[in-house]
């Protein structure tokens, strides 16, 4: 056999190992449940045999030695020769451990190394030896009640050599019929199609750029057919890149366990959505901070079984991790219902540390006092065990996170226990970003950062406080940070007029000061080069569609650099007094001209997205105008039809069915706001403008005009009309409103 051929078997060796171990480890663990049945065992017994038996077609007998005295102990628990206990459960999982550190060295070498495995071959082949069915007048029970599934004749011989073919032949017929609709492919093969596809989304946008150039009808048509094939394209290839979250987390069962024994508590784990999947990339980038936060909640968060007792608990800690998939992003929680936060506990100690002073310490919120946690340095234990105590590890989870554009927040209550929810995005690769410029140069901004954007006209409204620029934005004070400063460009932004972008890292939020706001738009992540790499103000860079580079702005960097969140905690105390002095009845209002200039608004809580889109994408079901958007299907509400009895919008797609005067009237592109009434709802609005954000007391001046209208208010010092979107849906379409009230 060639070397080649060798390196090929070690590789499949290999994957199949890992696949076997994972699952192996995991039935271990549950064995010690008293819910665990006989199939536990006879799935880790028949994971062990194959694994001994691919060792007999490769050089690696220490490994074989192991897995076979491991499959001979198997035997005897599946046989119910012996009663499983928690010395055979940790001894099992040493086996594991064992079985792991010859894999690493296998595919590190291609051997297995010189490492002696004697002493837990020899614990194997002593618990086996001591052979004892339980007698049925034995007053106590087994740890875990087996119940073990009917078998096969040839399943249930000893182990010591004549393990059937029949058995050989119903692990290989199996495999190919639970995995015959699968294949194991590179991932480097699927990194370079991503990057193949990559560069298609750059191409279709120059494509795009040179559309809106030339009016040409056909070309545009089949611009936006290529903008949609490209689009479905990526939805596809980033789908193989998607591993569930299991694979993470199918290692904390057994980190519960190991941490529970050595500090004395019990612990049981409970999980929801496993099958919860994100990029592989993200994947490799939060298993250690998740991993970090199962220990954390393991030694600080729960309570030792005494402790729990007296404050009327059970003795058995409860340990929960959640994922989700919630408007686009990947959902984690972790928590505990172990003691909580003790904010005053955790002030006093921040104070001890040095971290912060009295007077911070006394004005903080319970926010920030929670996020105390996350500071370089800070722990609350008393002294340094090999589990917590250094101060290192909140930090470097906060961090790590931020890097994926996610975020991080605490939710706890003393006594009842502390949840950690982190949203992520769910690839990496291709992300909507906002374009902006400053200096004749482009920037990319992560559309997780923003929050508004705001066209300021009168420059008097920027004010100094503490010596840094702000604006009062609905009566809270906004720090800017200014690009071109920071950039150090000599170029100076437009006098007449000034574009912010208001963007949010952590619980803070300030203004950038860019020369131009262009577009959002889907952007391909390149790394930037080593002599770059050192930039904290740049998490990557992309190429636009004109074929310039934009390079990716790192919110978090920016704020780092420019020191702009110590600025925004001496605002807090001014912020909080005009919160207390404007509090009541205000309301955050999006703002619209509707149908004949009329003006509307609706909360904007509800208000999900806004877009620009090119009128020749919208299509047509049945009577239903929609809209494919972010791979779904977008049904659409044009609010002329609700308003305007008899007069209908001239869609793009009805261009050859008018004259040319009608053709004048035509709109080339549409401004949509997609609300969100209810969580299985979502329609996209037809406005005619998006005028602004405001926030303002919402006090009822008129009765509702027409139907789909809530009632009348004086905005800004004009009437508005704040709409009834559930009137709205139902006199569009009230089919759309049956299927998510039923759901």
């Amino acid at each position: 056999m060639e070397l080649n051929e060798i390196d090929d078997d070690i590789e499949a060796f290999l994957v199949e190992s890992y696949e076997n171990l994972n699952q192996i480890e995991g039935d271990i663990i549950e064995l010690e449940k008293a819910s665990a049945n006989g199939e536990a065992l006879v799935r880790i017994y028949r994971s062990l045999h194959t694994l001994k038996g691919n060792c007999g077609f490769l050089p690696f007998p220490n490994l074989e030695s192991l897995a076979h005295a491991g499959e001979n102990l198997l035997s005897c628990l599946r046989d119910r020769q012996l009663a499983i206990t928690p010395d055979i459960v940790s001894t099992l999982l040493q086996t594991v451990d064992s079985i792991r550190q010859i894999l690493s060295q296998i595919q590190a070498a291609k051997h297995e190394g010189d490492r002696d495995y004697s002493a837990i071959i020899g614990t194997l082949t002593r618990l086996s030896e001591t052979k004892q069915i339980p007698k049925p007048s034995q007053s106590h029970e087994p740890i875990v009640n087996i119940q073990t599934p009917q078998i096969d004749a040839e399943a249930q011989k000893d182990t010591a050599g004549s393990e059937s073919v029949n058995n050989e032949l119903t692990e290989i017929s199996t495999s190919t019929t639970s995995e015959s609709a699968y294949i194991r492919v590179n991932v480097n093969l699927l990194d370079q199609m991503m990057n193949l596809v990559g560069e298609l989304v750059l191409a279709r946008n120059q494509v795009i750029g040179f559309s809106t150039k030339f009016k040409d009808n056909g070309f545009a048509a089949t611009c936006q057919h290529l903008s949609l094939l490209t689009a479905e394209l990526q939805e596809g290839v980033m789908k193989t890149r998607l591993q569930p979250i299991s694979s993470i987390w199918q290692k904390f069962p057994r980190v519960t366990r190991d941490l529970a024994i050595a500090s004395g508590k019990e612990v049981e784990v409970e999980m929801e959505g496993a099958d919860t999947e994100l990029d592989k990339s993200i994947i490799e980038t939060i298993k250690d901070p998740l991993t970090h936060l199962v220990r954390n909640c393991i030694d600080h968060g729960i309570e030792l079984p005494a402790e729990r007792v007296a404050c009327g608990k059970p003795s058995l800690g409860r340990l929960f991790l959640r994922a989700f998939h919630e408007s686009g992003k990947v959902n984690i929680e972790i928590g505990d219902d172990g003691r909580g936060l003790n904010l005053e506990r955790l002030k006093g100690r921040a104070q001890q540390l040095g971290l912060v002073n009295a007077v911070q310490a006394a004005t903080m919120s319970e926010s920030e006092a929670m996020n105390l946690i996350f500071l370089s340095g800070f722990s609350t234990a008393q002294q340094v065990t090999y589990l917590s105590g250094r101060g290192v590890g909140m930090d470097i989870v906060k961090s790590n996170i931020e890097k994926i554009n996610g975020t991080i927040e605490i939710y706890s209550q003393d006594g009842q226990g502390t949840t950690f929810k982190i949203k992520i995005p769910l690839t990496l690769a291709i992300i909507p970003a906002l374009i902006v410029s400053s200096g004749g140069d482009f920037y990319a901004i992560p559309q997780a950062s923003l929050q508004e954007l705001v066209r300021l006209e009168a420059l008097n409204s920027i004010e100094m406080l503490y010596d840094v620029p702000v604006y009062r934005l609905r009566g809270n004070l906004v720090p800017l940070i200014y690009l071109n400063e920071v950039l150090q460009q000599d170029s100076v932004s437009n006098l007449e007029t000034l574009s912010l972008v208001i963007v949010q890292v952590d619980n803070y939020r300030f203004g950038l000061v860019v020369d131009t706001i262009e577009d959002i738009q889907d952007i391909v992540v390149k790394p930037l080069g080593k002599q770059l790499k050192a930039l904290s103000l740049f998490a990557g860079a992309t190429i636009l569609g004109d074929g310039t580079v934009a390079l990716i702005i790192d919110v978090v960097g920016l704020a780092n650099r420019t020191g702009i969140i110590a600025k925004q905690k001496q605002l807090l105390n001014e912020n909080a007094t005009n919160s207390q002095e404007q509090a009541g009845s205000r309301q955050t209002i999006l703002l619209f001209e509707g149908p004949q200039g009329a003006r509307m608004g609706i909360p904007l809580a509800i208000a999900f997205r806004l877009e620009e889109i090119l009128a020749s994408a919208v299509e047509k079901v049945g009577n239903q105008d929609v809209l494919q958007s972010y791979g779904q299907i977008l049904p659409l509400i044009d609010l002329y039809k609700i308003f305007c009895v008899g007069v209908a919008r001239l869609w793009h797609r009805d261009r050859n069915q008018f004259n040319d005067e009608a053709l004048a009237t035509v709109a080339e592109t549409l401004q949509i706001i997609i609300v969100s009434p209810y969580s299985e709802l979502s329609v996209g609005l037809v406005v005619d403008r998006i005028l602004d954000i405001v926030e303002e007391p919402l006090t009822i001046k008129g009765i509702p005009s027409r139907p789909g209208v809530l009632f009348c208010a004086v905005i800004q010092g004009q009437i508005t009309e704040i709409l009834d979107i559930e009137t709205v849906i139902r006199i569009a379409n009230p089919h759309l409103l049956q299927l998510a009230t039923h759901d």
